[in-house]
């Protein structure tokens, strides 16, 4: 005998959880150092705005886009770093929350 689950309500995400979703999934894939800060010299120097914690995100409707500005590892092969970061923010946002995912766009910042 199955039993159904009937909804009870709604459940919504707040933003900072989201936000810590991306960043958590991003700092646990090897060879990412760190999220650049609006404080980084090199994003002063190359005049473009850095969010605060190195994450932007635009939510519409059920869709998000991920802008990450990351630090990585001196030795690493930069463009594989970007593309994990990609493949495994995407699917921590759609595994975790269920929400499609439009875009996740890395800037490699600075390599330290």
């Amino acid at each position: 005998m199955a039993i159904e689950s009937q909804p009870t309500g709604v459940v919504r995400v707040a933003r900072p959880v989201l936000t810590t979703i991306v960043l958590s999934t991003a700092l646990q894939i090897r060879g990412v150092v760190g999220m650049a800060h609006t404080s980084d010299q090199w994003s002063r120097l190359l005049g473009r705005d850095v969010p605060y914690q190195g994450i932007n995100l635009t939510v519409k409707d059920n869709t998000v886009s991920a802008d990450l500005y990351l630090i990585v590892e001196s030795g690493s092969n930069i463009v594989e770093v970007g593309t994990a970061v990609q493949e495994e923010v995407a699917t921590a946002i759609e595994n975790m929350i269920g929400m499609q995912v439009r875009d996740v766009n890395v800037y490699i910042q600075d390599v330290a």
